[in-house]
């Protein structure tokens, strides 16, 4: 029954991690096409005031920052947190370094990372309580070091923080109610690409017509590679021409963000409205550059 009791316990420690973390990885590539503006002298970068991300009553904005800050010099920003329920809320703040996978969704990282970021960030405060219907603010100070020339990245976490309640062994034998209490978890994500980088291109290694999972819809599959050395913020598309009349279709653009050296499979749905006939198809993916976006061709057959 000890050993039983460990395990249960155990698996709900992991159920909640796992609650917590889904918060982090939805906010992946929710990011708005925002103005660029500059702020000061030693940095340029997006504005996603506007993004914000929420849940349960609670609302936490910029949902990202896309910052370019000189070596050498330092920034402050700032997080709100806006309780919109009913009841008193403490949250913890902290960080999540990560890498990202091919599906763009984030993987731990070591701190000791070249890339992380969260070692030239301070916070202030790490711990917010926030009564009905108010307001926080979070403040970030982001120094750079004047050697540190490369990209860097990390997640802001917002953690709630609550008191779990114990777990009742029953005294029928093996019977257990797991002390399980749902709990609000954000992440707002951090990219750094200082002036000296240069997003060099994003290539189109294979495109395809696929589909994805066991999902019976046909897709355009892209696999993509950051060959540059700064993040990459980009878009991808799928211009089709009808090859027997001449009539052109366009997907909507699907905007990701690649790390540098990372790769991306990504997944564009096909249009519903295609008639019968033979496709001539371009992918194109736009990463930013005034002078060049990269494409790859295939033909396919709608019967």
């Amino acid at each position: 029954m000890k050993n039983t009791y460990a395990s249960l316990k155990w698996i709900a420690f992991l159920c909640l991690s796992a609650f917590s973390f889904l918060a982090y990885s939805q906010t992946s590539d929710t990011t708005k096409n925002a103005p660029v503006i500059t702020t000061n002298n030693n940095e340029i970068e997006k504005d996603n005031s506007g993004s914000i991300y929420s849940d349960m009553g609670v609302a936490v904005s910029p949902a990202s920052m896309h910052l370019c800050v000189k070596p050498g010099t330092s920034v402050s920003k700032e997080i709100t947190i806006n309780n919109s329920t009913k009841k008193t809320r403490k949250f913890k703040i902290g960080f999540a370094d990560f890498s990202m996978g091919k599906n763009g969704k984030p993987i731990n990282s070591s701190k000791e990372s070249k890339y992380s970021l969260s070692k030239w960030i301070n916070i202030a405060p790490s711990y917010i309580e926030l009564k009905p219907g108010e307001k926080g603010k979070v403040k970030l100070i982001i120094a750079i070091p004047d050697t540190v020339n490369f990209s860097a990245w990390t997640i802001v976490t917002v953690d709630e923080v609550t008191e779990r309640p114990k777990m009742d062994v029953s005294n029928g034998g093996n019977t257990i109610a797991m002390g399980v209490t749902p709990s609000i978890g954000f992440g707002v994500y951090i990219y750094q690409n200082p002036p000296n980088v240069k997003i060099n291109s994003v290539e189109i290694q294979k495109f395809q017509v696929g589909k994805k999972d066991r999902d019976t819809t046909k897709y355009f599959v892209m696999d993509l590679k950051n060959i540059g050395d700064g993040i990459g913020y980009s878009a991808v598309y799928v211009e089709m021409t009808n090859l027997s009349n001449g009539k052109k279709v366009r997907t909507p653009s699907l905007k990701f963000t690649i790390l540098p050296q990372f790769s991306r499979e990504l997944f564009i749905k096909f249009p519903l409205n295609l008639t019968s006939g033979k496709y001539s198809a371009i992918g194109i993916v736009d990463f930013g550059s005034k002078d060049e976006i990269n494409g790859q061709e295939l033909e396919f057959t709608i019967p």
